[in-house]
Formats: structure tokens, sequence, C-alpha cells
């Protein structure tokens, strides 16, 4: 045990789990080896590790001894690992999530939102697919089997973007049902896409003390109260109060509409209750949706999420937690070292340097780079339009013989 580092990136990575010789009173009552703690760890450092298999998490813990002490386990086998899944409870990794979320925002308390827009909380979700034959309990239609993970990701400011909820459902659920779950009166401006139009909700937040900016329907129908004045060299081509009905209560709402062009020259309209911004603001805020995007983007190709080793359901609940999970707990770290890097480079570097001491890997993040040439600068080109794209692109022919 001698060469083993009592320091190392990885034992400071999991430490904020505090799962050390964790056992659960309940789930581990007859577990001889693999406890609830060790399990969530070995699938945590898989995540991290992009360990695809069980059989490439088995033999890492034979083959670390690093592992092997943080685990109390030697060797175990898949088949073990794989009922384990339909073991861990729920309720503990729900817990895990939230104290994860409030370490992070007890760190970013002084954090004053994105720029003048304040703090933003876009709200979306993302679909995972399941098997066509193991993955028949989350059947939708047109053969489609999965689940979808419903996230409010808080941008508290520039470079930090995290979910702070989550709800987990099959890819049946609409997001206009799992929305309630996920908004709440508060400091926040929440940002929806088309996906999230109710009329309902959004009479019922343009009453209350939740701000919003939504993206309509080109179909959706409202009365123009006032019209506003707007810039001619701005993107923004309306801005006025309008009146909404909404057909299922038979009640009208008032919000604020704003029409703007993005560069393409794609029209976009978005309805909102901030009447303290600028038209321009509001274009702003709804184009900081798109973090949202670039999260589930980052989980899906920089962590093992996409891959399920169990396709029970409890299984699938847990193996999608534990995804998230390691996503907070990768920004936990970036906020600790302090590093200019984003988060990715920094996970990059992190997965090299996992059993190395904790200082040799917070020098290597903060030394500077050997090349000071900026290398050769490209002139950028106009953006073309799609028909300028259609027409220069050549004709494939294939022939097989």
């Amino acid at each position: 045990m001698g060469n083993i580092s009592q320091n190392s990136v990885l034992r400071k990575y999991l430490q904020h789990l505090m799962l050390h010789s964790f056992r659960c009173p309940f789930a581990d009552h007859y577990s001889k080896k693999l406890t609830v703690g060790a399990a969530i760890t070995l699938f945590v450092e898989a995540q991290l590790q992009q360990r695809r298999t069980l059989s490439d998490i088995v033999l890492h813990l034979e083959t670390n001894a690093e592992l092997q002490d943080i685990t109390g386990l030697t060797t175990i086998h898949e088949s073990t690992l794989n009922r384990k899944l339909d073991a861990i409870p729920l309720a503990y990794l729900e817990w895990l999530f939230t104290d994860l979320v409030q370490e992070i925002k007890l760190r970013k308390a002084e954090a004053k939102g994105i720029k003048h827009l304040g703090k933003l909380a876009p709200v979306d979700s993302t679909s995972l697919s399941l098997p066509k034959i193991l993955g028949d309990w989350a059947f939708y239609q047109n053969k489609t089997k999965g689940v979808k993970i419903h996230t409010r990701l808080l941008s508290l400011e520039a470079g930090c973007h995290f979910p702070d909820e989550i709800v987990l459902s099959t890819i049946g659920v609409s997001d206009q049902k799992a929305v309630k779950y996920l908004v709440a009166p508060g400091e926040f401006t929440y940002i929806f896409d088309r996906g999230y139009v109710h009329y309902g909700n959004f009479r019922e937040w343009s009453e209350g003390t939740v701000l919003f900016v939504a993206r309509i329907r080109a179909k959706t129908k409202y009365t123009v109260l006032t019209e506003h004045p707007i810039s001619g060299s701005s993107n923004i081509t309306r801005d006025a109060d309008v009146e909404i009905l909404d057909k299922n209560s038979g009640q009208t709402f008032c919000v604020r509409l704003v029409q703007f062009k993005d560069k393409h020259g794609k029209i976009y309209e978005v309805i909102t209750n901030r009447q303290d911004l600028s038209a321009e603001d509001v274009g702003e805020i709804y184009r900081c949706r798109w973090q949202i995007e670039l999260f589930f983007k980052w989980i899906k190709q920089h962590l093992a999420t996409v891959t399920f080793h169990n396709h029970h359901p409890h299984a699938v609940w847990v193996q999608c937690y534990i995804g998230i999970i390691t996503a907070l707990l990768c920004q936990l770290i970036h906020l600790e070292v302090q590093s200019t890097l984003s988060v990715w480079s920094m996970l990059r570097k992190m997965r090299y340097y996992a059993m190395k001491d904790w200082d040799v890997f917070i020098e290597a993040l903060n030394r500077e780079p050997t090349r000071r040439s900026k290398g050769r600068q490209k002139i950028p080109k106009p953006a073309e339009t799609p028909e300028q794209t259609k027409e220069k692109r050549a004709t494939v022919k294939i022939i097989l013989r």
C-alpha cells in the first residue's frame, strides 16, 4: 500500500460524494462485498473515464490498486455490478444531486448573473434511446423507446452553467407536463423553446412572480395593444404589448412580444413578462437558451451517459442520475481549481492525471503554454445561404459491381 497516493486527483474528485465505507442499511443488508457506496464510486469513476462496458469497469478495478483502496474491493463480477444497479436507492442519489447543487450555489453565492440580464434558467429536455426489446417498458410510438431527462439549468454567470433540478420520465411524457416540477417563483428568468408553449402556464406566470422568456409558434394568434419604437440598425423587427387568449380557460392575458432576426435572417417571436429590459436584451436572453443544448451535448459526448448497462426501469433511472452527478462533480472541481480552461479541457487533463498527486495536476493546469505564436490566422468568409450551399454541392454517384 506504500505506492498508493493519499492525495490523488481521483480521491480529490470522489471525496465530494462522501461515500467512504458508506453502507445503506436497506440495500446492503445482504451485501458481502459490493456496497451502495462502492458501487456508486465505481460507476462515477467509469463515467469520468468513459468506460463503456461492465467488463471495462471490472478489469480496471482488478488492475488499479488506487481504486481498490478507495472502494475496498479487489475484484467484483460483472453480474454483481449489473444487479446492484437495481438496488441503489434513488432517494440517496437525489440527495447526492441536491447536496452537490447546494455546494456549487454556495461557492457562487456572490454571482451577479449574466451581464445585466440577471440570473437565467433555461429549461429543456434530452432523450436517451433504449434497445428494441429491453426498452419495451418505455415504448412511445413508431417503435420509439427511451427516456427523457427534463432539466433546469442555472446560468449564474458567464462560464458557470449547471443543472439544479431534473425530472426523469419516459419519452412519451411531454415537456409541458414536466415543466411544472421545474418552475418556481424566484430571482431567475426562465427560458423556454416552442415545446413548452402552454397558454395556461404563460397566463399564470405573467400574473404571478415567475419571470420568463418563451418562444411561441408561428401560428399563435394575438392582439396588438401597443407598438413600441425600434431602432433601424437593430435586429429587432417588432416590440409590442399583446393580448393572447387561453382557449382552455377562456381568459386572456397581456405579455410583451419581441420579434427579432438571427444572422441568417430567420425570424423568432418570443413573449416575456420582463418590462425592465430593452428588446435587444430580451433577444439576448433567448439566445442564452443555447447553454442547455450545450450541456446536453457535453454529457453525451464526454461522459458515458448514453450507454446503459442494465435496461430495467429502476436501473435506467439510477444510471441517469449517476451521469448528472458526474457532470456536477466536474463543475465543482472546475470551480475549486479556478482554471481558465473550459470544463471539457480540464476533464480531459483530469483523465490522464487521475492517479497522480493533486499538486501535480494543479501545476499542469496552471502551466504556461510554450507556444507563443497564434499560428496562421484564417480570414473569415461570409456565411453562405442554404441556396448557395445547395448549388455548389456536387452530386455523389456510386456504382457497385
